[in-house]
């Protein structure tokens, strides 16, 4: 969490920036790339301004992993209306989603990831949680209010997130895992994302 002092003024393009530097370094050679002297280096801030918004890498990281699923889970901030904004919602973000995770980027972090042998299992977890859990617990959130909405029936709201997720990569991340590449190209991407879309919908139809 960012911290500022009193009566100054945060500046956010600095927050941003060193964000960016965070994620472009965690991307690039994973997390043991990250230390406190090499963002401050990337994001052009010095070690006392970045000291000031975060007190160690492990708060820096889980930051970068937050920053991360509010872009991707952006759109379950707002309560749905109807069932086709939730049809809206879920392909959109499952085409955010699908890309980011196939992407050269994220490749590359699980496979640094899985390389760094010497990462303490709490900086592992905070990743994690502060990344993947989070971006499945605000879908599972947005879930509960449409359920109780009565625009889909959804006893189980984390359950279903995670069954939404699994469904939406099947073993393509078990592709990246082997180093084999996903077959579908972009169109074919999309396709499925919608599909899945529907099923998921199908399957929670609250009639």
């Amino acid at each position: 969490m960012v911290k500022t002092s009193p009566g100054r003024p945060v500046d956010l393009s600095k927050d941003r920036d060193i964000l960016a530097a965070g994620r472009a370094l965690l991307f690039e050679s994973g997390p043991q790339a990250v230390t406190m002297e090499a963002v401050a280096r990337q994001a052009g801030v010095s070690k006392p301004t970045l000291y000031r918004r975060y007190a160690n890498r492990d708060e820096l990281l889980a930051a970068v992993a937050m920053n991360e699923s509010d872009s991707m889970a952006g759109r379950f901030r707002v309560t749905p209306g109807s069932i086709d904004d939730m049809r809206h919602a879920l392909v959109d973000f499952g085409c955010r989603l699908t890309r980011f995770l196939l992407s050269s980027d994220h490749i590359r972090f699980i496979h640094a990831l899985g390389a760094s042998t010497g990462m303490p299992q709490a900086t592992r977890e905070s990743i994690f949680r502060h990344g993947p859990l989070a971006t499945r617990d605000r879908l599972a959130e947005w879930l509960d209010k449409a359920n109780e909405a009565g625009l889909l029936r959804c006893n189980d709201p984390a359950c279903s997130a995670e069954k939404f997720l699994g469904m939406l990569m099947g073993l393509d991340l078990v592709r990246t895992l082997y180093h084999v590449h996903p077959p579908r190209d972009v169109e074919a991407l999309n396709a499925h994302v919608q599909g899945t879309v529907d099923d998921f919908l199908t399957l929670h139809r609250s009639d």
